[in-house]
């Protein structure tokens, strides 16, 4: 390729990287900024399930999209995602946040919605747009008075809830 061709090559693919970062993404769409929690999210997130330790440990070694400083969001972070389940959207009735994480914090409305009834294309309760096995994915966030839990949401019907740890195995999606 001559010199003229790579320029011209160079400016087209700066140009499209940069009506990517004009449209929400931050350079070619492999993760997504939410706007309204200013965290990025990692787009598509592992399609492996993960013991929660090794969640931990996936985000904390993650090196995507020029970053490595991605990390297991919290339970609040992680429904900051949640759209169109009114009882578990950030500052819905569920009472488990970043504040309550003791097992008495998963009250009823913590059950979520109707399955696969979301706003998301797909029928998640993400935005649209956002790619990924719709099903369950670990938050960094233990149960305070469980030695062996820690809280998920599942994006199949917007439920907040939480799992052993030890033996159950979840998805992954990191934050930075």
């Amino acid at each position: 390729m001559n010199a003229k061709t790579f320029l011209l090559f160079a400016a087209i693919h700066a140009l499209f990287a940069l009506a990517g970062c004009a449209a929400g993404s931050s350079g070619g769409g492999d993760d997504d900024s939410s706007s309204s929690s200013g965290l990025t999210w990692q787009d598509p997130p592992s399609s492996d399930y993960m013991f929660w330790d090794d969640a931990t440990t996936y985000c904390e070694n993650l090196s995507f999209d020029g970053h490595d400083d991605w990390r297991l969001p919290t339970i609040d972070e992680l429904r900051s995602l949640i759209r169109g389940c009114d009882a578990t959207v950030t500052g819905g009735a569920c009472n488990a946040t970043d504040d309550c994480l003791d097992l008495a914090c998963r009250n009823d409305p913590c059950g979520g919605c109707d399955k696969l009834a979301g706003p998301a294309s797909d029928g998640a309760y993400w935005p649209d747009g956002m790619s990924g096995a719709i099903d369950w994915y670990w938050s960094s966030s233990p149960v305070a008075d469980d030695d062996y839990n820690a809280w998920y949401v599942d994006f199949y019907n917007g439920v907040v809830y939480n799992s052993y740890y030890g033996t159950n195995v979840g998805l992954v999606r990191c934050v930075r």
